[in-house]
């Protein structure tokens, strides 16, 4: 989205990413207990109660971040029907134009990841058939949280040691670094909380969109607002 934003709007979201990702491992011996719990305590991080405000040339954008996760109870949790733990989205309004840029990105979540983990090469193959090119994956650890791109980690099939110490980045530099400009995550691809649909990036091969019921998520919102 790096060339879709001014400077003004892109940079403040990345700052954002890149502070709160340094301090995010912070309340890992509280809950390091349940992956779950890592990342809701992650998310929270994340998370801003209010849109912040910035003025280009007169004209007025929003943006903020929100943040949920997946259920991953049962057979039928939302986690079991794609792979993921979590979604992050973000949303680009041009009020004056009516333009409407969205775009997500598919998360699984792990704690200590190192050898090789089948569940997890499952877990994100099942992200990239719903949607290619959007996901990733996170690891916890007491050090500090990462991510690497999901088609990373399925070329490892899974195993850590074989992914490149280049590709597993920390996590909140994964957001502002390769999500944000769209390294990773395609648009197309968000969550329609009224209707309770995941909406997906055009493929012949799949339905447009799957039913979830999802109680939480990861999503940024910048809004322009024409000059006043």
């Amino acid at each position: 989205m790096k060339d879709r934003l001014p400077i003004e709007v892109f940079d403040p979201i990345a700052r954002h990413f890149k502070k709160v990702g340094r301090r995010a491992h912070r309340d890992w011996g509280v809950n390091k207990a349940h992956e779950d719990s890592l990342t809701g305590a992650a998310f929270a991080d994340f998370h801003m109660r209010r849109s912040r405000k910035v003025l280009v040339d007169s004209t007025e954008w929003r943006w903020r971040v929100r943040t949920r996760k997946f259920g991953s109870g049962g057979k039928a949790s939302e986690e079991r029907r794609t792979g993921a733990d979590g979604i992050v989205e973000i949303e680009v309004r041009h009020l004056p134009s009516g333009m409407l840029d969205l775009k997500g990105l598919l998360v699984q979540a792990k704690k200590e990841w190192s050898g090789a983990d089948p569940r997890l090469a499952g877990q994100v193959r099942r992200m990239e058939e719903l949607a290619p090119g959007c996901s990733a994956a996170v690891d916890y650890s007491p050090r500090g949280y990462s991510a690497a791109a999901g088609t990373v980690v399925l070329e490892a099939e899974g195993n850590r040691r074989r992914v490149p110490d280049s590709d597993v980045v920390p996590l909140g530099d994964f957001l502002a670094d390769r999500f944000l400009p769209c390294e990773v995550g395609l648009r197309g691809l968000y969550y329609d909380a009224r209707r309770e649909l995941l909406h997906l990036p055009p493929n012949p091969a799949r339905p447009d969109a799957v039913a979830l019921f999802i109680p939480e998520r990861l999503r940024i919102e910048v809004v322009e607002i024409g000059p006043r």
